[in-house]
């Protein structure tokens, strides 16, 4: 199995370390499977850069291939929050991560494109459940630190959709899911995408494709995969932890 793992990072200097030793562990975990990396970081204004210059010298020796960027958009920065002009920044940026990997190894080469954001905690033996299946889209589920936010809420709940009509995640709780649960939507921070769609040209977008209005950039890409019939889009019950 090939996969291509995107990471975007902008001010996220405390979570570097640990990302790169998870995506470190998850490599050596998985000695079956060929992993390259693309990472974009732009417009941070932390030690971001500094840091992840480092990161990416040590993720060199364990990654089949890494491509790595830092640019300056001059791109506003945005909190968590639904807003239309960032859904279009993050789209754009993820896009950048497709594109830079396609010229050097073209897309249609990977069976896997995996996106993982920079400040989570994972178990890298545990999500090779996520690899290992025939779905169209599988993540894990995200939650929040004990003491911050709902613990038995689903943290990535405006990409995470029963039906494409919701608006964002409407239940069951976390305590509640089973061992996978089949939507219409997920991303959750570690979300693992079949590459066929993709290297035929789906991407990430702030306009929703079943009625035109701007939406989360983590949805419309889900919507894009079913459109094409691409329907087997799976949440299943491995642990993300978001660290805000």
């Amino acid at each position: 199995m090939r996969c291509l793992i995107s990471t975007i990072i902008r001010n996220r200097e405390p979570h570097i370390a640990l990302w790169s030793a998870q995506l470190q562990r998850l490599c050596a975990c998985n000695p079956d499977i060929t992993f390259d990396l693309v990472v974009l970081e732009n417009d941070s204004v932390d030690g971001t850069k500094e840091v992840l210059e480092k990161e990416i010298s040590l993720l060199e020796t364990v990654f089949n291939d890494v491509i790595y960027k830092s640019v300056d958009y001059q791109w506003p920065y945005f909190g968590s929050i639904k807003a239309e002009e960032r859904v279009k920044y993050l789209a754009k940026a993820r896009n950048e991560t497709l594109e830079l990997a396609d010229l050097k190894n073209k897309l249609s080469t990977y069976d896997k494109i995996v996106c993982i954001e920079p400040d989570i905690v994972y178990d890298p033996v545990l999500v090779r459940g996520l690899f290992d299946t025939s779905y169209d889209i599988a993540s894990g589920y995200s939650v929040l630190p004990i003491g911050m936010g709902v613990p038995d809420w689903i943290y990535d709940s405006w990409a995470t959709r029963m039906d494409t009509e919701d608006l964002e995640y409407t239940g069951p709780k976390v305590s509640k899911l089973p061992s996978r649960l089949n939507l219409a939507s997920t991303f959750n921070c570690f979300c693992v995408y079949n590459a066929e769609p993709i290297a035929e040209g789906v991407r990430f977008s702030e306009i929703n494709p079943l009625n035109g209005k701007w939406d989360c950039d983590t949805t419309t890409i889900c919507f894009a995969f079913l459109q094409r019939g691409y329907d087997k889009i799976y949440m299943c019950r491995i642990p993300i932890l978001h660290k805000p």
